[in-house]
């Protein structure tokens, strides 16, 4: 194998990678959320708001998400998750 064919075969890999990690979403099932804010607290972009009144959060600013993945990998009950959409 040449270099250039190791090149272009490391570069397919890398855009089939960036390709799945562009069409990543986050998913939040509210019913394993325990109201720890974490999420509300790491988030750069402020998507999440917190529901005093039951003690828990709420992904209010969806449209402002940029699926960073800095609340899925701050939620200790593995509320949030980086998935890829449904269909």
């Amino acid at each position: 194998m040449t270099d250039r064919t190791t090149l272009r075969s490391l570069l397919a890999e890398h855009w089939k990678l960036a390709r799945t990690l562009r069409r990543l979403e986050i998913h939040f099932y509210p019913e394993r959320c325990t109201g720890v804010w974490e999420c509300y607290e790491v988030c750069p972009v402020e998507c999440w708001a917190p529901d005093y009144e039951h003690h828990v959060v709420v992904f209010h600013h969806g449209e402002r998400c940029i699926a960073c993945g800095a609340c899925v990998l701050q939620c200790p009950e593995g509320a949030i998750k980086l998935e890829l959409p449904n269909g």
